[in-house]
């Protein structure tokens, strides 16, 4: 899953504020990223099915998001799972192959995104910020 790449220095620069607001954020922050990563899982979805037609009728399907845990951070994973019924097929899709030109549906789910993020973070843990 989750095989884009960016300049991260907002979320980075956040990531910071967001460790000086101590443990009682965490619940409030897995609830956070579960959500988001929900609605960026489906918004890829609502994009893949527009674009897979027939020969990818089971790919968006494949699309799911995954929380994951280090020993400082709370993210979450988006994208095709590999396991699932077309879900090794999210490259060609996303990217494009010699067969079909790239449908973007990731990239596309994730416009806007970050602002939708912010939003969810300062109604979760906004009061908690000194």
């Amino acid at each position: 899953m989750g095989f884009f790449r960016g300049d991260a220095s907002e979320v980075y620069a956040l990531a910071s504020d967001l460790a000086q607001i101590g443990a009682e954020s965490v619940p409030a922050m897995r609830g956070v990223m579960q959500e988001a990563g929900d609605a960026f899982a489906k918004d890829w979805q609502s994009n893949a099915r527009a674009t897979s037609g027939a020969h990818g009728v089971h790919y968006p399907d494949s699309i799911s998001a995954e929380l994951a845990f280090g020993v400082t951070s709370i993210a979450v994973d988006v994208g095709p799972e590999a396991s699932k019924l077309q879900g090794s097929m999210g490259r060609g899709f996303e990217y494009g192959s010699i067969n079909s030109p790239p449908h973007l549906d990731g990239l596309r789910a994730l416009d806007g995104m970050q602002m939708r993020v912010e939003k969810m973070i300062d109604a979760a843990v906004g009061h908690l910020f000194p």
